[in-house]
């Protein structure tokens, strides 16, 4: 489907965007080691204008992630952009993915994951253990008070889901996720990247699975592998696979009728389920209908402010909202920055 501007339209999935949280950590190491200078030379090869640093509230488009991601990685020949103790060089993952793959279920993968990944590091070291019908790895570190980087803690937890769900051909439900840091602003992204219960404050930072879904076999082949490695890492972090967590249905289903006004009582009869159940399961997923909605609009208006010449009044039409002011309001308190500013901002350099 086109929109009136001859723009494809984007599925609620490629039109995600994630907090600048991700760029200023991600660039971080890059103007520590590096300089400002080569930083700058980063953000131009990612296609991100320098002023996103200087808005807090700023998001980056999928792409942008990404292109970010394979470049640090690239600047600093670190596959984990410098967030741990040691660097870890490039074709580590590769290497890594290699050796699960004749594991006979994931459960065993994991296991190996961790033995692997234990001969990296100095600060933590992954731990593995099964209880209540829970397997649960958690980041343990080696030495009382080490210090908590939470961009860090944050890649390894996708990088194990991630892993984990390619290797079974289905994303996999978290029974929960518990992080080593208090509650962040970007909390509303965390709906979208860790499907399940989201914790905060927690001793160490925990991703639990369900023993079943670990206990599943899988039969991957090297060429799947290659692929995998190539889009790396777009399918960790964003899963293609399955999305069946209440934030990426909802998500999902207000994307199809996005110029209608939909209240989650439509929501209800769509998904044919209850209003009572669709905020339990959002409350246990971190978030709650009007931020998922809000979040989608934003997402898709600052997709289609960066990559087309949509009108602010066509936009705010498309979106469902009533008028231009209304839209432009709502806009400056998601990224705050009016549409038109945030366009201008977006082009710099063009």
């Amino acid at each position: 489907m086109r929109h009136n501007d001859g723009t494809m339209k984007l599925s609620w999935q490629s039109a995600l965007t994630v907090s600048s949280h991700f760029l200023h950590g991600m660039l971080h190491c890059v103007r520590t080691r590096l300089g400002d200078k080569v930083a700058a030379q980063v953000l131009a090869s990612a296609a991100i204008p320098h002023s996103l640093l200087d808005q807090p509230d700023a998001r980056l488009t999928r792409q942008q992630y990404v292109a970010l991601y394979r470049t640090v990685a690239a600047s600093l020949d670190d596959e984990m952009l410098g967030l741990w103790s040691r660097p870890i060089r490039s074709g580590t993952l590769k290497y890594l993915m290699l050796s699960l793959l004749d594991a006979p279920t994931v459960l065993v993968a994991l296991n190996r994951f961790v033995r692997f990944w234990n001969l990296l590091l100095d600060d933590y070291r992954l731990q593995i253990s099964t209880k209540n019908n829970l397997v649960r790895l958690a980041l343990v570190e080696r030495t009382a008070g080490t210090h908590v980087t939470p961009l860090g803690h944050e890649l390894m937890m996708k990088l194990i889901h991630g892993i984990a769900s390619w290797l079974l051909g289905r994303e996999i439900i978290l029974h929960a996720v518990e992080f080593r840091f208090a509650r962040p602003r970007h909390v509303d992204d965390y709906a979208f990247l860790y499907p399940g219960e989201v914790r905060f404050d927690a001793g160490m930072t925990s991703i639990y699975f369900a023993y079943q879904d670990c206990a599943g076999l899988f039969k991957r082949e090297k060429h799947e592998l290659w692929a995998f490695l190539k889009r790396a890492p777009e399918d960790w972090t964003f899963s293609t696979l399955q999305r069946a967590s209440m934030a990426a249905r909802t998500r999902e289903y207000l994307e199809q009728n996005m110029a209608q006004r939909l209240t989650i009582q439509d929501l209800a009869q769509g998904l044919h389920t209850s209003v009572r159940t669709i905020n339990r399961r959002l409350a246990d997923e971190g978030t709650h209908f009007q931020s998922v909605k809000d979040g989608l609009r934003r997402d898709i208006a600052v997709h289609r402010l960066t990559n087309s010449n949509t009108s602010v009044a066509a936009l705010a039409f498309d979106l469902g909202f009533s008028d231009a002011t209304g839209f432009c309001r709502a806009f400056k308190h998601w990224t705050g920055s009016s549409p038109s500013d945030y366009r201008k901002g977006s082009r710099q350099g063009e």
